[in-house]
C-alpha cells in the first residue's frame, strides 16, 4: 500500500501538475487554483502564527454545492465550541470566493496530491478531525491522515447508480483508500448499499440525509421574510424559472418556452445562465430577437432603475437565484443535459415543480422528486413543452405538486445533529 501511494504521487507530480499547468495558460479558473496552491505558503504561516485555540478542525469541498453542505455543521460546532479554528479547504476557486470569513479562520485550496505535500501539510494545519463533504476523496489525501491518525469523516456522501467508483476495478481501487475513513455518513439506505462495495464496514456506515438541508431551508425562511425582487412591469400569474441553464439545456427548452410564450399569455420568464459570459447571454437574447421577441437584461434594468415590460428577463447577475425561486411558479434546473443537474432542492422548498433533463441520478433530491412525481425529468422540447402546458392550466394540481416537494425537504431535516453526534468525540 505505502509503494502504491508513493507511486500514484510520483505519476500526479510528473503527469497532473504539468497537465494542469499548461491548461491553466488557457482557462482563467484552473490558473486560479493552480496558482493558489503554489502561493497560499503565506497564507498558512499568517494564520499559523495567529492561532489562539488549541483545536482545529478541517473541512474539505469540491466547490459551492458541497461546501453548503458544511455550513449547518460549521453553526453547529461554533455554537457549542466557540474556541475551534475552522479551516475550509476546497477544489475549486468557485469555493473559495464563496466561503465568508464569518464562517471560518481561513480558507485554502486542498494541497496538490502527493504523500508528502499532504503529510507536511496536515502536520501544519494538525486538525482534530477532517469533514469531508459528499465525495471528493483524493487517495494520497486519506493515505496521509490515516498515517498521522487524524479521523476523516465523510458527510452528505452521496454514490450515485451511474458511478463508477463502486464497480469493477475502479471498486478495487476505492476500497483500498476508503478504508482509511473513520465514518461514512449517506443520505440515504440506498446509498449505503452502494457505498458497501467500497467501505465494507456497516458500523461505520451512519445514514444521516443532507446536511444542506437545513442549510438550504434556513436560507429559504429568511428569503420567505424579504421583499419580493420587483422584475417585471405588469406581472402575470405564472412565472417560469429557468436556473443554472447551459446551452445544452437551452437546445431543449427555448424552443419549448417559446411555444408556451405564444400559447399562454398569462406566463412570463426568467432566464438565469449558469456562467455569465458576454457571448452566451447574446445568444440567449439572439434566439428571442430573431423570432421578434423582446427581452432584457435584469442589470440593464437594475442601472436604470426600472421594471421590464417584456415578459422574458434574462438574468446577468449571481446571488439572485433563490430569491426568484420563492416568488415563481414551475422551475426548470440546468444542467442535467450535460454533466448532472444541478440544486433542484433549492425550487424544491419553496413548493414548485422542478423540471430537469435526464442526466439527473447525480443528485440525491432529483431521483426523490422524481419517485414522488414532483420533479419531471425531460429528454427533449415535446417533453419539456407537455409538462410545463399540464402545469399550467391545472393550478390546483400545481401546488399539489410543489406542496410534496416541500414536504420532501423540510422532512429530510436533522442531519446536522446525526453528524454532530460523531463529530463531539473528537473536539473538547
Amino acid at each position: 500500500m505505502k509503494l502504491l501511494i508513493y507511486l500514484y504521487s510520483f505519476l500526479y507530480f510528473c503527469l497532473a501538475i504539468p497537465l494542469l499547468g499548461i491548461l491553466s495558460l488557457f482557462n482563467k479558473k484552473i490558473r486560479e487554483g493552480f496558482v493558489g496552491r503554489f502561493t497560499q505558503g503565506k497564507k498558512i504561516k499568517k494564520f499559523l502564527l495567529n492561532r489562539i485555540y488549541t483545536q482545529t478542525i478541517l473541512f474539505h469541498s469540491s466547490s459551492v454545492g458541497e461546501w453548503e453542505q458544511s455550513i449547518p455543521i460549521i453553526k453547529k460546532i461554533k455554537e457549542t465550541n466557540p474556541n475551534i479554528h475552522i479551516v475550509a479547504l476546497f477544489y475549486s476557486p468557485s469555493g473559495m470566493h464563496h466561503a465568508r470569513k464569518n464562517e471560518v479562520d481561513i480558507s485554502l485550496y486542498l494541497p496538490f496530491d502527493m504523500i508528502w505535500i499532504m503529510k507536511s501539510f496536515l502536520k501544519r494545519i494538525n486538525p482534530s478531525v477532517w469533514i469531508i463533504s459528499k465525495y471528493d476523496i483524493w487517495p494520497a489525501a486519506l493515505c496521509a491522515a490515516h498515517t498521522l491518525e487524524i479521523p476523516v469523516l465523510l458527510t452528505s456522501a452521496e454514490l450515485a447508480e451511474d458511478s463508477k467508483r463502486y464497480t469493477g476495478i475502479s471498486a478495487r481501487i476505492n476500497t483500498c483508500f476508503y478504508k482509511h475513513i473513520t465514518t461514512i455518513f449517506p443520505v440515504s439506505e440506498e446509498y449505503k448499499k452502494r457505498f458497501l462495495s467500497v467501505y465494507p464496514y456497516p458500523e461505520k456506515l451512519i445514514v444521516a440525509g443532507d446536511a444542506r438541508y437545513e442549510q438550504i431551508i434556513e436560507k429559504a425562511e429568511k428569503i420567505a421574510t424579504e421583499p419580493a425582487v420587483n422584475i417585471f412591469t405588469h406581472p402575470e400569474p405564472i412565472t417560469i424559472v429557468a436556473g443554472s441553464i447551459w446551452p445544452a439545456d437551452e437546445k431543449h427548452i427555448l424552443p419549448a418556452f417559446l411555444s408556451i410564450y405564444k400559447n399562454f399569455s398569462q406566463t412570463q420568464f426568467l432566464l438565469v445562465p449558469h456562467e455569465l459570459h458576454e457571448s452566451h447571454i447574446c445568444a440567449l437574447e439572439n434566439y428571442f430577437h430573431d423570432r421578434s421577441i423582446a427581452t432584457e437584461r435584469y442589470t440593464d434594468l437594475q442601472e436604470r432603475n426600472l421594471t421590464s415590460g417584456c415578459r422574458i428577463v434574462i438574468v446577468n447577475t449571481i446571488g439572485l437565484l433563490a430569491k426568484l425561486y420563492k416568488d415563481s411558479s414551475i422551475a426548470y434546473v440546468g444542467g442535467a443535459f450535460s454533466s448532472g443537474v444541478h440544486n433542484v432542492a433549492e425550487p424544491a422548498v419553496f413548493g414548485m415543480p422542478v423540471i430537469f433533463g435526464p442526466k439527473y441520478i447525480n443528485s440525491h433530491e432529483a431521483v426523490q422528486l422524481q419517485k414522488l412525481k414532483s420533479g419531471f425529468p425531460i429528454t427533449n422540447q415535446t417533453d419539456c413543452e407537455k409538462n410545463l402546458s399540464d402545469l399550467i392550466t391545472n393550478k390546483e394540481e400545481r401546488e399539489k405538486i410543489g406542496k410534496r416537494a416541500q414536504d420532501f425537504m423540510y422532512s429530510n431535516k436533522g442531519a446536522t445533529d446525526i453528524i454532530m453526534t460523531e463529530v463531539k468525540k473528537y473536539i473538547h
